[in-house]
């Protein structure tokens, strides 16, 4: 087996230089294709056992996911993939489905292989990781939602705001009875949605009885079943649907009942522009930001594993983007086709 000093000797460099290039310096392009080319030639593989032994660094960390099947979750799981291969780091994953049990038994199955931060992905808030991750001595980033707790930063989206710009609006545009579509309340993201619009409501000086909510669990299943029953069952005309899944239900439910947006109903919906570009009459969408969410939960745990620092109880919020499409009636003409950050 080729040695990193065969390496150096067949490049022409020492061997701090090569060992440097690996793991992740910058060297003059020169270099760096003498490096590469004896790396080739003598077939070497680095011994990253020996070297998470030497710097106490297993160049690993944890991703503990709670639906690895949701867009949101994929979409920023890319983006922390994409920053940690940059940095030489490989993602360890597990998912949790929910499951508070499951949850602290991953978390601690990922301390004890030595990872170098962890990052949370989408758990309940209530589910604090208290002792076990005071006593790693690791930093852990908290995405989407935020933990009351000194040792985890959170990075989340501002989805209170974006829900009630977009409520505001339909609000605005003569349409007082609103309904919606929500998500289970005990997980911050759909109450923040929520009270957003619970906002907008107050804000519009509307009683508290013009708002009808449909509480779903997330699937498209709950998203259909939602917009029948605000549309068939309280004889609604204007849906705001807060999640990307349930959207897709309720918009199966809308075709198969021939129903135009824009015209019979009135629509909005969280939602991806990709997605949302497959569908006519155009949606009203507001779209999360994965991918900033992602690239700035891999790059802040990076900064603090190489500073050798834990977290600090910080919160970084970021904008969700809307999408304005004539999907509702009364709409500000000056706002359509614009997509702006909320």
């Amino acid at each position: 087996m080729a040695t990193i000093q065969q390496v150096a000797a067949l490049a022409g460099v020492s061997t701090g230089t090569v060992s440097r290039y690996l793991n992740g310096a910058r060297v003059k392009d020169a270099t760096k294709e003498r490096i590469d080319a004896a790396v080739a030639e003598l077939g070497y593989h680095r011994n990253l056992l020996a070297g998470s032994l030497r710097s106490r660094k297993s160049r690993s960390v944890g991703l503990l996911v709670n639906n690895m099947l949701n867009h949101f979750a994929t979409s920023a799981i890319a983006a922390i993939e994409r920053e940690m291969e940059l940095g030489n780091y490989i993602i360890l994953l597990a998912g949790f489905r929910n499951d508070p049990a499951v949850f602290e038994q991953k978390l601690g199955l990922l301390l004890d292989r030595q990872v170098d931060g962890i990052v949370l992905f989408e758990g309940d808030a209530a589910w604090s990781p208290g002792k076990l991750v005071e006593r790693s001595g690791i930093p852990v980033i908290s995405v989407s939602s935020p933990y009351d707790s000194p040792c985890v930063d959170s990075v989340v989206a501002d989805s209170r705001t974006s829900a009630r710009r977009v409520a505001r609006e339909m609000l605005r545009a003569g349409h007082e009875r609103l309904g919606v579509i929500a998500g289970p309340q005990h997980e911050h993201v759909s109450s923040e949605r929520l009270e957003g619009v619970r906002e907008a409501v107050a804000e519009a000086g509307l009683p508290e009885e013009n708002l009808t909510v449909y509480l779903g669990d997330y699937s498209r299943e709950s998203g259909y079943a939602g917009l029948v029953d605000l549309v068939e069952g309280h004889g609604l005309d204007t849906v705001f649907c807060c999640n990307y899944g349930m959207g897709q239900g309720a918009l199966q439910a809308v075709a198969e009942r021939g129903l135009v947006i824009g015209e019979d109903l009135n629509y909005a919906s969280y939602d991806y522009f990709d997605l949302a570009s497959l569908f006519y009459p155009r949606i009203t969408t507001i779209c999360p930001p994965t991918g900033a969410i992602g690239t700035y939960a891999a790059s802040h745990l990076l900064e603090l594993i190489e500073a050798g620092e834990t977290a600090c109880g910080r919160v970084e919020t970021f904008p969700d983007m809307i999408s304005w499409q004539p999907s509702f009636t009364g709409i500000d003409p000056a706002l359509l086709g614009g997509v702006e950050e909320a």
